[in-house]
């Protein structure tokens, strides 16, 4: 329950309509009794248009800012561990993975799905309840500066990079600019606080020295080199999702279990029963024996080349459907050969591209309903088909498209 007299002194907005407020949203169409809404503004939208559609409402000039206050002032309230999760890769695996254990042992609240952006970790926070023992949060970023003002609002006690690639350097330019961005998570850990970081990357060293303050303290975890978490923390656990790249994800989890003491048994039975969010390598069976890997969530190139591999380890027909990698700045096109190239490497049978980004050796389709005419064609039962790319191609489509039904399969049932 939230006070309307506290959020008109925290934001200096005006609540308007009459009733108690249980929640907060900032979307009118969605929209549940007692919630509050807070009006946003974008380049195509000004949320204070819709006030008078809403029975509780916030008049107040500058959403953003006042969704922010309420969501810090609102956290403050909690003696509760938080923490707060990014990288370029694996970072959302990396959430649910380390959620699933804790709540083994707890209650904890995460964000669902994408909401991990500077309105999505806000409303994450704003759904602290006293039954919450713990809170992992993730954050995702594309420029400086906007990692560092979700850590002002989370304050994580233990903050994870999972590690650093090529994703987003059309903004950033650089990865040592993109380390940077990631590094921002490390800012308001007080004395005792852990940063949780990966040894195996290129700028281990880089991150551990932007740990600064007396008394906050690093966890290794890693597989090339000598880290504190290594793959003998996964023996005798078997995780329920393909690829080789699942393990560092399971050992970042594992590392930020162990730096908060939660017990072995709930770490195997944690990773054991983890589900991954929707859209990440998410295993669909076909009732002729059809295998769809949707990992259309997002893509960079350490993603697709992951992915791709998991499609080269599995058993019949390999089909890869990729669509472009986007806001990869000046590397985009050799990003993109690259990946055709590991592709042919690992013998997958058929690529099909969507996008205006692939080499012309793969006569990329502009043309979603071209691409299906052609993939229906070609597929038989029982075949193998990856569906990845970019969120802006709107893969999820092609494999609305193919799918009878979906589910998540349960421990040790992904793959044959």
């Amino acid at each position: 329950m939230f006070d309307r007299e506290e959020i008109e002194a925290i934001t200096g907005g005006k609540v308007v309509g009459n009733g108690k407020i249980a929640g907060i949203s900032t979307d009118t169409r969605a929209l549940k009794p007692g919630e509050l809404f807070i009006p946003l503004k974008g380049k195509n939208f000004d949320g204070r248009k819709f006030l008078k559609k809403a029975p509780l409402a916030l008049d107040v000039k500058d959403g953003l800012a006042a969704l922010h206050k309420l969501a810090a002032f609102h956290r403050n309230k909690f003696k509760i561990p938080f923490i707060g999760v990014t990288g370029s890769v694996g970072k959302t695996t990396v959430k649910d993975m380390l959620s699933s254990i804790l709540s083994q042992e707890m209650e904890v609240l995460k964000n669902e799905e994408n909401l991990n952006n500077e309105i999505g970790v806000p409303l994450t926070l704003l759904k602290l309840n006293n039954k919450h023992k713990a809170a992992v949060i993730e954050m995702a970023m594309q420029g400086l500066g906007e990692i560092e003002e979700l850590a002002r609002i989370v304050k994580p006690h233990v903050a994870v990079i999972t590690n650093i690639g090529e994703a987003h350097l059309k903004f950033l330019k650089t990865k040592r600019n993109i380390a940077k961005a990631k590094a921002e998570i490390f800012t308001y850990l007080k004395k005792g606080d852990f940063a949780v970081i990966n040894q195996d990357d290129e700028f281990f060293e880089h991150l551990k020295q932007r740990v600064k303050g007396k008394g906050k303290r690093v966890m290794t975890f890693g597989i090339l080199e000598k880290a504190e978490v290594t793959p003998k923390d996964l023996m005798g656990i078997k995780l329920p999702v393909p690829g080789e790249h699942m393990i560092m994800d399971a050992l970042a989890a594992i590392a930020a279990a162990k730096v908060l003491g939660v017990k072995n048994p709930s770490i195997k039975k944690g990773l054991e029963e983890f589900c991954p969010s929707s859209k990440r390598m998410q295993v669909i069976l076909k009732e002729n024996g059809t295998k769809i890997l949707n990992d259309t969530y997002n893509a960079n190139p350490q993603s697709m080349a992951a992915a791709l591999k998991v499609l080269a380890d599995l058993p019949g027909r390999k089909i890869a459907v990729l669509g472009d990698m986007l806001e990869l700045g000046k590397i985009s096109k050799a990003a993109h050969r690259r990946i055709i190239r590991l592709a042919r490497d690992l013998k997958i049978d058929r690529v099909y591209t969507l996008g205006k980004l692939w080499p012309k050796v793969t006569t990329p389709e502009k043309n979603r309903k071209t691409l299906l005419k052609k993939l229906k064609k070609f597929i038989r039962p029982r075949d193998i088909i990856l569906v990845k790319g970019s969120r802006g191609l709107k893969m999820e489509n092609i494999v609305a498209a193919v799918v009878e039904w979906q589910t998540c399969l349960p421990a040790g049932r992904h793959v044959r």
